[in-house]
């Protein structure tokens, strides 16, 4: 009897078993980690998706905030299971999703409980960020300045701090931009002022995916821009800008007029002077400017996060980073791993635009003032050579006269106040050479003293002559050299005009180029 009722019960075991075998196969008890990530306590819900269409929901756990405990839960082969979190103000968790060969791949799931923020975030398209870049008082500034092309936004990758100070002389060759002399930097005039500051800021998150539409500078700073969050579909941005326009001021004792009566800068045009070699052709590529004013970015500032969608290939231990942050928007569930801002475009202290007075013609005209004043001098100095080398012959003229007593010559010194040649060249204009006197060809004692006396006379005949041809001479250089002065002191001094036409004024603007006022 008990062998009878031995067999029987293990001819139902292995029935049990037999028949059990098949659900043991497909079914089984998956350990899961929850955590309560939220500030309140919730409750956990869990939910199983048959492939049928059918579902089971339960409650799994109540969990204090921060708080963590370990369920299992059986989970069918191609069934699903989604956790959630519920608080007691009804706010619900992001949902998680876990298929059952995601769930055999691991011991044990970490489902966080993460309720998104409150705020429902609203992401602008890349157009729309256009738009709101355009009427950017910073970046509206800077569209102003070229709206055709992207050159200025270009620029400022390679801006460049270490600029000379406003108020600097320049002499430059436009053709090259090349830099004739080094630059002469202000002294006692070293004035500047901001005579205007616009800053400006953004903040904004950003649908990366859809195409960049605007204008071409507005396009390609934001293609700029994405290239740094090109491996995500959404981010954050925070734009801040300020730019400053600066230009040189002239004080009480520093206006442009008493700058060039500085020593300094009388030497500077000196050394441009001697620059030049044919006005006429250099005039046209050669400039000397007086750095006026900078149009400066003092700061751009972009930084960003990149936003990422929460679903269900998301690595969940992100949750555990102190900086994580989930919230819901108008494209769904997107969380940020940290809250740092990096920062994706930086620059201070760009020049953009430089302007400057044209001071070329002032100099050009100095030169041919200079070199004409040098003329001249020469000219001048040259007249006093010829009156003291008239002066000297007509002394040699009064030495060598053969006959004092027919020809009598009045007698200048050189020390006479007036220096006046009037009565010489009077006197000369009035002589004539002598003639030379005929030897006696007797052979008598007399003549022989006569001729010796005719020997006498016509020698100084001889040299009387010659210096009065060396006088006429001189009298026709001098002549030459007054009428050269003359014609120099009737000569125009304002050649070159300013370069700036139709705007009449010492202190005009205009622009030139930046590469000219970086310092090496």
């Amino acid at each position: 009897m008990y062998l009878k009722h031995t067999t029987y019960k293990s001819i139902l075991l292995i029935l049990v078993v037999v028949f059990a075998l098949p659900f043991l196969a497909v079914a089984g008890g998956f350990k899961f980690k929850l955590k309560n990530t939220s500030k309140a306590t919730v409750t956990v819900f869990y939910k199983i998706s048959k492939k049928s269409g059918d579902f089971k929901l339960k409650s799994l756990a109540r969990l204090l905030a921060g708080e963590e405990t370990t369920k299992s839960v059986s989970v069918n082969k191609g069934d699903t299971i989604a956790f959630y979190g519920q608080n007691p103000e009804d706010e619900t968790s992001a949902i998680v999703k876990k298929d059952y060969e995601s769930l055999s791949k691991n011991q044990v799931m970490l489902i966080p409980i993460v309720i998104p923020e409150k705020d429902n975030a609203n992401f602008e398209t890349l157009e729309n960020l256009s738009l709101q870049l355009e009427h950017n008082k910073v970046l509206n500034f800077l569209l102003k300045m070229d709206s055709s092309a992207a050159n200025n936004f270009a620029l400022l990758e390679n801006n460049f701090q270490n600029v000379y100070p406003l108020g600097t002389f320049i002499f430059v060759d436009t053709k090259t931009n090349r830099l004739l002399l080094p630059p002469l930097e202000p002294s006692f005039w070293n004035n500047k002022e901001n005579y205007l500051t616009i800053q400006d800021s953004l903040s904004t998150m950003v649908n990366t995916q859809n195409g960049v539409r605007g204008g071409a500078q507005v396009a390609y700073f934001l293609g700029k821009l994405c290239a740094q969050f090109s491996n995500t579909n959404s981010v954050q941005l925070n734009f801040k800008g300020k730019v400053s326009l600066i230009r040189w001021k002239p004080g009480p004792t520093a206006n442009i007029y008493q700058v060039f009566d500085d020593n300094s800068v009388k030497s500077f045009l000196q050394n441009c002077y001697a620059q030049i070699d044919n006005p006429d052709q250099q005039y046209q590529r050669y400039r000397l400017y007086f750095l006026s004013s900078y149009e400066r970015i003092d700061n751009l500032d972009i930084y960003g996060k990149k936003l990422y969608s929460f679903g269900s290939q998301t690595d969940l231990s992100i949750s555990s980073n102190p900086g994580f942050k989930l919230f819901s928007s108008n494209l769904g569930l997107v969380y940020a791993k940290n809250t740092d801002m990096s920062n994706f475009y930086s620059v201070q202290n760009a020049v953009l635009r430089t302007k400057a007075y044209d001071f070329t013609a002032l100099l050009f005209n100095g030169f041919k003032n200079n070199v004409k004043a040098r003329i001249v001098a020469d000219a001048y100095a040259h007249q006093r050579q010829v009156k003291d080398a008239i002066l000297g012959e007509y002394e040699n003229l009064i030495n060598y006269n053969p006959n004092a007593a027919h020809l009598s010559l009045a007698r200048l010194t050189r020390a006479d106040s007036s220096y006046s040649l009037t009565p010489i060249i009077t006197t000369i204009e009035n002589l004539t050479p002598y003639n030379y006197m005929v030897p006696d060809t007797a052979k008598t004692d007399v003549a022989l003293t006569y001729n010796e006396n005719i020997t006498g006379y016509n020698n100084k005949v001889k040299l009387f002559n010659a210096h009065l041809q060396q006088i006429n001479s001189l009298i026709k250089q001098l002549d030459q050299i007054n009428n050269d002065i003359t014609k120099l002191a009737q000569a125009k001094t304002d050649q070159y005009g300013s370069t700036n036409k139709g705007s009449p004024g010492l202190l005009t603007e205009i622009e030139v180029s930046n590469t000219i006022v970086r310092k090496e």
